[in-house]
């Protein structure tokens, strides 16, 4: 039998084949996952608008409430670019303003004092200009080609009303005026060479007025006598429901406490309307909203949307531009719930558009006769149980041949989602209701146990009727079939391929590396979700779990993984228990208000089952519940008077007072304790001559952040929360504190960031001389300085944590040895973690948050060891434990940052949980806005396959094997004697 070099063709291309599958492919944006959020949309912030006179098609622009401005791709809802406002502003308050003017490539931003001019197109700056006082109102002036001029209305000095004319090219100040009166200002309205001055005039007996005053857009002077708009009470500012241009006319449109009447007063003819309010049988009416086109080619007609508490109609009104007269068209009628209305304009054109949960309909301002309906299914495409509850929508509508129309609507659903629909088709949902996370938990998918019990009611039946139950119990099964032959065939063809097999799997299942977990969250919106990190991070379900006011944020102070449901508690004794899996919630206490209360604190019995203990306001501990803690449980408490306790919990449910602690001078800011995970696999550190460093590893150990603030100086202790004795601080002078100051701690390890004065160590590289930067401190406890040595608790035969020192002592003496290292970093880090494995083995990485690069890096342990050498070259011994010399600078490589070419917004915490592989860890990083989730190896994947192994290519290569050595054993035969 011989082999021809045509039959080992076919053979040869699929080792070929097998190579080129081979080749190593960058796991990024395939084990990673990216929520890239705004926030909720502002409705008079939200608008569709032609980034260029050369674009044919609008994008949709939004100022949220998060405090961030973007571009989203109306086709998919992708964000082409996106910008933070008001970064790194202390106590940023009142409403910020998006505005935009047709054939303009600029869209200009005011919020916290700062105007700034952006490219429409890809979100570049193009000019920064900073505003002191409030912002009160955004107008632009348009010119021929694009936007001239920009005016900006500010509240300075308490009352004093500031108005300012930029340049919207360069962005330099024409012109500013002061209003001498001290009234409110309230907005500014500019049309056809006049802009008038909106303010609140505050009179001795009549309460405020809506007082208006002509500006000459070119000088900004004072034209004619300020005029006071006629009305019989007095007018709040949450009552002018509104100040702009009504197609060619300027107008105010304000209301009544009550909502009997409106006003509508037109400033070219200073002509006052009055309105009549429609009752709908005798339902109150909870608020008023207009709708108007701004564009001066449109016709000068308007909405009045009345919203009840269970129904809601509209009114049209066509305003006449000679006498500044209003009158009603026509009137929509009364549907059940709540909706919302939204306008568009065609030339002179005025259509509206109505929302329901059920259909979206047509009208022109002309007729209340629909021009057309569409119906749309009452739940949206959000993992959510909640009906389309719409709070608000833009809308651009678009005339085709003849009586058709095309229109798509940008919906601000009440929970937070944003949903686009064209013609009554949702083409996406961006779930921004997920800003805003407060706190977040890791936790198992649960395993069905459905098997288990079966087997268990088999094992009570003789075999006849076991096997009769065993039958019928796969015959069963036959219904999962199809599902489990789908996801085979994604099995080999992730096998053939070599990547991972379609993230487009809904149920929730475990997987042998334990890389498919479920992460919970909750948002200050009252809110929970659930992603799986198996699967690109797909929303599992998302829940309103509270019921909030306006203003509230929910205060969750944490959050406990229980089996297969999540103990979540907020602050003033509010707990709830939710399945993790669906997110039906099992228990749920409200918060009651006690007196002296502040929180509660969640401790772990003997059995493992968690216990609520109430803590009051003074740091002592409440009613305590019947359980046994345990000998030597210490539950240490904050009270108001910058005091830390620590209290131990007794059987006879009573606690006693054991320790407190107060810092020598600050406030104390932030107090962390070693994760609950932090598992330990030496107790020692061997080092490059065979000798062992002794790691101090105390599991009580917690890190205490005190801040002056007069003396601009920063101090960390570390204390043993067993016995309350100090066993470590460090100081630091001249500090920024108005910079991020983070920490963490973990194992023998303790890191901390800030922005200080510090001197250099390497007198080499850097002159000794007081420097001032953004530093990095590393620090490592060990037992004693010297290898090979326990310290004085080396020939003691035992220990006690309560009593560490001995009386009479000297208190230093079994004190960690500390060896700690700084480093100068280009920028601020806003928050610091460790990456957590199953066993501890792995070496850890420092996780930290970038704000300035919007970037979340990963630093090797070795890069920031303390024992690096300074001014000199490592010896032997030290290059063989993978010491090099000592750098002061550290600058970000890009080969630690986690997120490539993606950009991060808002990240202000990072949890890591161990996976079943020892060289993996989970990652989950979240905060007002983006969410981000990850695997990181930090050593790589050395209990795995990589990518650039084939299995294809194995199973080919040892079937070549085979089959030759099948072929080639009769010949062998043959040929030996």
């Amino acid at each position: 039998m011989r082999l021809s070099a045509p039959s080992l063709l076919p053979l040869i291309s699929c080792l070929f084949i097998c190579i080129s599958f081979a080749i190593y492919v960058d796991e990024a944006y395939q084990v990673d996952y990216q929520h890239a959020l705004l926030g909720v949309p502002q409705a008079h912030n939200t608008f569709f608008h032609r980034p260029s006179t050369n674009s044919k098609a609008s994008l949709l622009y939004t100022l949220s409430d998060s405090g961030l401005i973007g571009a989203i791709n109306p086709r998919d809802g992708v964000p082409l670019w996106r910008q933070r406002l008001g970064e790194g502003v202390q106590n940023c308050t009142g409403k910020g303003f998006l505005k935009a003017a047709d054939g303009s490539n600029l869209v200009f931003s005011a919020f916290c004092g700062t105007l700034k001019a952006w490219d429409a197109t890809d979100g570049r700056l193009a000019w920064i200009r900073q505003v002191t006082g409030k912002m009160k109102a955004l107008e632009t002036l348009e010119g021929e080609i694009g936007v001239n001029e920009v005016f900006v209305l500010s509240q300075e000095g308490g009352a004093k009303g500031v108005a300012r004319c930029f340049s919207a090219e360069t962005g330099t100040v024409k012109w500013a005026y002061v209003d001498p009166s001290g009234d409110v200002p309230h907005s500014l309205i500019f049309l056809e060479g006049k802009l008038f001055y909106v303010s609140l005039h505050t009179a001795i007996l009549k309460g405020s007025k809506i007082k208006t005053t002509e500006l000459d857009p070119t000088t900004g002077k004072q034209v004619g006598q300020p005029d006071t708009l006629n009305s019989e009470s007095e007018v709040l500012e949450d009552l002018i429901l509104y100040a702009g241009r009504i197609g060619d006319v300027p107008a105010i449109i304000w209301s009544d406490k009550s909502f009997n009447m409106v006003r509508v007063a037109s400033l070219l003819k200073k002509h006052t309307v009055t309105i009549d309010v429609p009752s709908n049988n005798g339902s109150p009416i909870d608020k008023i909203i207009v709708h108007a086109p701004r564009n001066t080619a449109a016709q000068p007609h308007f909405l009045l949307h009345f919203q009840g508490l269970d129904s809601h109609w509209a009114q049209i009104y066509h305003l006449d531009p000679a006498t500044g007269a209003a009158k009603k068209a026509c009137e929509l009628p009364s549907q059940a719930g709540t909706g919302a209305f939204s306008t568009s304009n065609q030339g002179s054109d005025v259509y509206f558009v109505r929302h329901t949960a059920s259909e979206v309909s047509l009208v022109s301002s002309t007729s209340a006769h629909s021009l057309s309906v569409w119906k749309v299914p009452t739940k949206s495409q959000a993992e959510t149980t909640e009906r389309r509850d719409i709070s608000h929508a833009v809308t651009e509508v678009v005339r085709k041949v003849g009586p058709k129309f095309s229109i798509r609507s940008a919906l601000a659903l009440r929970s937070g989602d944003w949903e686009l629909i064209r013609n009554g088709e949702s083409l996406w949902v961006r779930p921004e209701s997920l800003t805003g996370v407060v706190a977040a938990a890791f936790t198992e998918i649960p395993q069905g146990e459905d098997l288990a019990q079966e087997l268990a009611v088999e094992g009570q039946y003789n075999f006849i009727l076991a096997y009769a139950h065993r039958l019928r119990r796969h015959i069963r099964d036959i219904q999962y079939l199809p599902g489990w032959i789908e996801e085979y065939y994604n099995s080999l063809l992730a096998i053939v391929s070599g990547n991972e097999a379609s993230g487009s799997r809904r149920s929730l299942r475990r997987d042998k590396f334990g890389f498919n977990k479920i992460v919970v969250f909750a948002t200050g919106r009252g809110r929970l979700a659930a992603l799986d990190t198996g699967n690109h991070g797909r929303v599992i379900w998302n829940n309103q779990a509270v019921t909030l006011r306006l203003d509230a944020k929910w205060d969750v102070i944490g959050m406990n993984a229980e089996d297969d449901s999540l103990l979540i508690r907020a602050a003033g004794g509010e707990f709830l228990r939710v399945e993790s899996s669906t997110g039906k919630i099992i228990e749920y206490q409200r918060g009651v208000p006690i007196t002296g209360v502040n929180t509660l604190a969640a401790v772990i019995d003997v059995r493992g089952q968690q216990a609520l203990i109430p803590i009051n306001t003074d740091g002592s501990l409440g009613r305590i519940p019947q359980a046994d803690f345990g000998e030597g449980t210490i539950v240490v408490t904050r009270s108001d008077g910058n005091r830390l306790k620590g209290w131990s919990l007794s059987k006879p449910a009573k606690a006693v007072l054991v320790w407190q602690f107060v810092p020598f001078a600050g406030e104390i800011r932030e107090v962390l304790h070693r994760p609950a995970h932090d598992p330990v696999a030496s107790m020692g550190k061997a080092l490059g001559d065979r000798n062992v460093l002794f790691k101090y590893l105390n599991p009580n150990v917690i890190l205490i952040t005190a801040v002056d603030t007069q003396a601009s100086t920063v101090t960390f202790y570390l204390l043993d929360s067993i016995s309350g004795a100090l066993l470590y601080s460090v100081s630091h002078s001249d500090v920024d504190i108005n910079q991020s100051i983070s920490s963490t701690i973990s194992e023998n390890f303790f890191a901390y960031s800030l922005f200080s004065k510090t001197v250099s160590q390497d007198p080499l590289q850097v002159d000794q001389q007081n420097l001032k930067g953004y530093q990095l401190v590393i620090s490592e406890l060990y037992e004693s300085p010297y290898p090979n040595d326990r310290g004085p608790l080396g020939s003691s035969s035992n220990f006690s944590s309560t009593q560490p020192m001995q009386a009479g002592e000297d208190e230093t003496r079994n004190s960690p040895h500390v060896i700690s290292q700084s480093f100068f970093i280009p920028g601020p880090i806003s928050h610091l973690s460790m990456t957590s494995t199953l066993q501890g083995i792995t070496p850890r990485s420092l996780l930290c948050v970038v704000p300035h690069l919007n970037a979340l890096i990963a630093i090797p342990r070795h890069i920031i060891n303390p024992r690096r050498p300074v001014g000199r070259d490592p010896t032997t011994a030290e290059i063989e434990e993978g010491l090099f010399r000592y750098n002061a600078m550290l600058e970000f490589e890009p080969k630690w940052s986690l997120n490539h070419k993606r950009e991060y917004m808002g990240l202000s915490n990072v949890l890591t949980n161990p996976s079943l592989l020892e060289s993996t860890s989970l990652i989950f990083a979240y905060g007002d806005a983006d969410i981000f989730g990850t695997r990181l190896s930090p050593i790589g994947g050395f209990d795995i396959l990589g990518k650039g192994f084939s299995k294809l290519q194995l199973v080919v290569t040892v079937t070549a094997l085979a089959v030759g050595t099948s072929v080639l054993a009769p010949l062998v035969r043959l040929l030996l004697p």
